[in-house]
């Protein structure tokens, strides 16, 4: 499932228990953030990924960017409920992305 992210809503409202979530801050005016939009919004409609909830969030607007830390864009946070799993900074390709997301949901090792 892919939620867009109001500004006046809250990344923690759509977090749910032992869920993983993959949260996309990014720009409108940023061309890596432009090539990722395609790849996130495939990615989050993969039938294999139904359990899986990708939230998207324009770091201009929504002030979760800073309190998540976020420097640059486009940045990816992986969260399993409410707790920060990890985080990508930049550009990352579709099967890199896809493989890691699967990964976290089968509780594999990332590290």
């Amino acid at each position: 499932m892919l939620v867009e992210l109001k500004p006046s809503e809250r990344v923690q409202d759509y977090l749910i228990e032992d869920k993983i979530a993959v949260v996309k801050f990014a720009t409108t005016t940023c061309p890596p953030c432009k090539m990722l939009k395609p790849i996130f919004e495939r990615i989050s409609g993969e039938p294999v990924m139904e359990n899986i909830l990708f939230i998207s969030a324009d770091a201009d607007e929504h002030h979760q960017a800073s309190h998540y830390g976020v420097a640059s864009v486009p940045t990816l946070l992986f969260f399993k409920g409410k707790e920060v799993l990890g985080q990508n900074v930049g550009f990352v390709p579709e099967r890199p992305l896809y493989d890691f997301i699967l990964k976290l949901e089968n509780g594999e090792d990332v590290n």
